[in-house]
């Protein structure tokens, strides 16, 4: 099985999401190409029989290429085996409302694309502090602390779940190579 895995990034933990599926693609004995949003006129969906998307959700909105793209390539895409990663911060919050808004989000995007993937998976994200200018770090800061999460800005956090995102993977593969 081919997969194509396509991903957008802001600050760089969505392409880190990307790799370690990708990689999960291998381990499972699927071959795999990864795209970053940039390179999308490039994807020949042709070749592939699963496509998974990762996203970045800032400031309450995905990545404007991943959205054109999608939009674009829908009917294709509905196609397809398919998975939907929707990665920030509010999937690693401990309240339930916050966990609603973003998958409302998430919803609202895929409509206005017209991708239906077959699932739609909520990652934890990256706090990244220290490469947060000062004006952005002190905003982050405060949101964060609102939610309760971490505040020490002298360093970076990582939320994602990488087990919890490769049995994810492994497990969409399996059902979807059967």
């Amino acid at each position: 099985m081919h997969v194509i895995v396509i991903y957008g990034t802001v600050e760089g933990q969505t392409r880190k999401i990307a790799r370690n599926i990708a990689g999960t693609v291998q381990s499972s004995g699927h071959d795999v190409t990864v795209f970053d949003a940039a390179d999308l006129d490039d994807v020949d969906l042709a070749t592939a029989d699963a496509v998974i998307v990762a996203a970045p959700v800032h400031t309450g909105k995905y990545p404007a290429a991943i959205g054109h793209w999608l939009k674009h390539n829908a009917s294709d895409l509905n196609n397809l085996p398919s998975v939907f990663f929707s990665v920030s911060l509010a999937a690693a919050s401990a309240f339930p409302e916050e966990h609603r808004e973003i998958a409302e989000l998430s919803t609202d995007f895929l409509e206005q694309t017209g991708w239906k993937p077959d699932e739609v998976h909520q990652v934890a994200g990256a706090l990244r502090y220290l490469e947060y200018d000062f004006l952005k770090r002190l905003l982050m800061r405060h949101i964060v602390k609102q939610g309760g999460g971490p505040v020490d800005t002298s360093r970076d956090y990582e939320f994602t779940d990488w087990d919890e995102l490769s049995v994810f993977v492994s497990d969409f593969l399996r059902q979807k190579a059967a």
